[in-house]
This record gives C-alpha cells, structure tokens and sequence, in this order.
C-alpha cells in the first residue's frame, strides 16, 4: 500500500513540477493532451518513483548502507521531497541561466549530503543523477518530447543536478515503506 502511495505521490508532484517546465517553455512536448503534458506523463512519473525507490535497495546492500534516523512516519519523506520540489521550481524559474542553476543545485546536493546523507544514498543519488538523464535523453530521442534550450545530449546541463536531489528522496521513502 505504501509503495502505491508512494508512486501516486510520485506521480502527483512531479507532472505538477513538469508543468512548469512546460509552462515556463523549458520543454514541450510532441503530443499534448491536458495541461501542456502528454497522458503519459504521469504513469511516467508513477513508475520513476517506484524504480528509484527498488533501485535504492541493491545499493543500500552493498554498500552497507543503514541510516542513523530512525524515524519511519511519513515526515522523514517530507524534508528532501520538499528540497527537491525547490530545486525544480527553481530550474523552470532559472532554466535560462543553465551555469547558475548547475552551481546552485550542486552546491545545495554537496550541502545536503555533507550535513549527514548516508554515504549509500550519496552514491546513489549519483546513479540517479546519470541514469534519470539518460532516462530523458532517450525519450527525446524518440521525439516524445524536447528541451527547447538544450545543451549536451538532448538535455540542459543542469538536468542531473537536480537528479542529484531526487535521488535523496530514495533513502527516507526506503526507510518509510519498509516501516
């Protein structure tokens, strides 16, 4: 049940979030249906935050991974959900200025990480931060939709910055589904 909250939470904030990206005209896609966005966007949401959350697990594991925080109500998602809803805005607000967006969402991570991340979900937040990219790449690649002011690969160089940040998210929603 946890795991469905979790997604339709997924699903919820970040087609919002990608809205204003398409509203702010940082992307468009080719073919929209409701609110500047394609009918997938949200299942695309949905299933991003349920691999993220499954991908963690393996990473947890083998890097010995455990978290000092003990709290497992649903408060401990809020703090880096909410981070990462700032960073978003930020990014449909700042798109383009692209190096003051990468600076700021990477020094923000480097904050965040240095006052007490785990050292798993820094790494993790890493694979995120390449394999979420990689994610879009492709879907715009396949012409489903596109950055208007890309600058590398199809992307903004900004757009694993803020991966960098969703990928904190994984190790609280870990720890708040398994509770």
């Amino acid at each position: 049940m946890r795991v469905a909250l979790l997604a339709t939470a997924g699903a919820v904030v970040c087609t919002v979030c990608d809205h204003l990206h398409a509203a702010f005209g940082i992307l468009y896609y080719a073919h929209p249906d409701a609110w500047q966005q394609a009918w997938w966007v949200p299942l695309l949401f949905a299933g991003s935050s349920v691999a993220m959350l499954v991908g963690a697990i393996p990473v947890r594991r083998l890097l010995g991974g455990g978290d000092r925080e003990r709290d497992t109500s649903v408060n401990v998602i809020a703090a880096p959900s909410l981070a990462f809803i700032a960073a978003y805005v930020f990014t449909a607000l700042f798109a383009y200025e692209p190096d003051v967006v990468l600076g700021v969402l990477t020094l923000a991570w480097l904050v965040r990480v240095v006052r007490g991340v785990p050292r798993w979900l820094a790494v993790y937040s890493l694979f995120v931060a390449i394999l979420g990219p990689a994610v879009e790449h492709t879907l715009s690649s396949l012409g489903l939709f596109a950055y208007l002011a890309p600058d590398v690969v199809k992307i903004p160089r900004w757009l694993p910055a803020l991966y960098l940040h969703a990928g904190l998210i994984a190790g609280p929603a870990l720890r708040w589904v398994e509770a």
